[in-house]
């Protein structure tokens, strides 16, 4: 991805001084026009972003995603429901104990959408405006021919909020338009010891605390332990398999469209990036949400967690074809060298 020009990094820069008065005085200060919509048409993709003004009525993020070239008509999200018309939204942060922020804080309050060039633009949370106390921003940029390049970095300034267990779940949302098919599609196990192979992922019932969908964590990841009392179990809990071993997915859409999202990091000591499949409007209307999530392990104030990624919209092409976006944007990160991965013999047909 591209360096951060001097605006950008002032930006994030006053998102991370100490104490949430400083930092929005800063962010206030620093260059960027503040916009409550923006439109960016590159390459082959049309992107409607928004801030937080309208929301929960229309929430902040991708408010729209088209491929002018593939389906010029079809937008990526549910376009018939204003209120989850939406990609890569912040959604929710999530303690492992009952608490009345746990369920869609990032929608509410001040989250500021400021453009930063022709292509760019970032969202800006301030401590003071959040329950958690927790500022961030959320940077996209539009990358030809049909990618949304985007990033992510948040300071929690009051650990304590957090609770005993100390994680935080930070939790995102892709409200998909009419899909082919529910699943979401990565890299994984199906079993202790299984080799890697393709895994269909749809979210099956059979947890206790199942509703309407699931989340699948990492192979070295664990599940993480919350409160009997909990008032927000749905995005905690996790399958114990299968799990996915490549930090990326697709989900196919009509028209044969394809969602592949991809990420710079799969788990550490610090955080870990988890997949989640959501079916409430299912069977009614084939509209699942495709989401992930960032799960901080050890909440420690003032220190900058984040993460990267590529969301690519276009034309399918076949399994394949989605492993090698991944390897050819991983290849592009700094530091980064394309995994050493073989095509498993066990293909499935998609």
């Amino acid at each position: 991805m591209a360096l951060l020009k001097p605006s950008e990094v002032l930006l994030l820069a006053a998102i991370g001084c100490i104490g949430g008065t400083q930092a929005g005085r800063a962010a206030e200060a620093s260059t960027g026009e503040a916009v409550q919509t923006l439109t960016i048409q590159r390459g082959d993709l049309s992107v409607l972003l928004r801030d937080n003004t309208l929301s929960p009525g229309l929430l902040s993020g991708l408010d729209s995603l088209f491929n002018r070239k593939d389906a010029p008509g079809f937008d990526a999200f549910d376009p018939d429901d204003r209120g989850a018309s939406a990609g890569l939204n912040f959604e929710h942060v999530i303690c492992g104990h009952s608490n009345s922020a746990n369920a869609f804080t990032p929608r509410r309050g001040r989250y500021e959408l400021r453009k930063l060039d022709d292509h760019s633009a970032m969202l800006v949370r301030k401590a003071e405006d959040d329950p958690w106390a927790l500022a961030s921003t959320f940077k996209y940029s539009v990358s030809e021919p049909n990618a949304i390049d985007f990033g992510f970095e948040c300071r929690a300034h009051n650990k304590v909020l957090f609770g005993q267990r100390g994680y935080a779940v930070l939790f995102f949302a892709d409200y998909m338009n009419d899909v082919a098919d529910a699943s979401i599609h990565f890299r994984g196990v199906s079993g202790p010891g299984a080799a890697e192979e393709w895994i269909s992922a749809d979210a099956p019932p059979g947890h206790a605390d199942f509703n309407h969908g699931g989340t699948y964590r990492s192979l070295p990841a664990r599940a993480l332990e919350y409160d009997t009392n909990h008032n927000f179990k749905l995005n905690l809990w996790s399958y114990d398999y299968p799990r996915f071993t490549q930090p990326f997915y697709f989900g196919r859409a009509t028209n044969d469209m394809v969602f592949i999202l991809m990420f710079d990091q799969l788990h550490s000591e610090e955080a870990e990036i988890r997949f989640s499949v959501f079916k409430f409007k299912l069977p009614r209307r084939p509209r699942p949400a495709w989401d992930f999530q960032y799960v901080i392990h050890h909440v420690e104030e003032n220190r900058a967690y984040g993460f990267k990624g590529r969301l690519i919209w276009k034309k399918f092409v076949s399994p394949e074809d989605c492993w090698a976006e991944y390897r050819r944007w991983r290849a592009t990160l700094p530091s980064a060298a394309p995994p050493d991965l073989k095509p498993s013999d066990n293909q499935p047909k998609f």
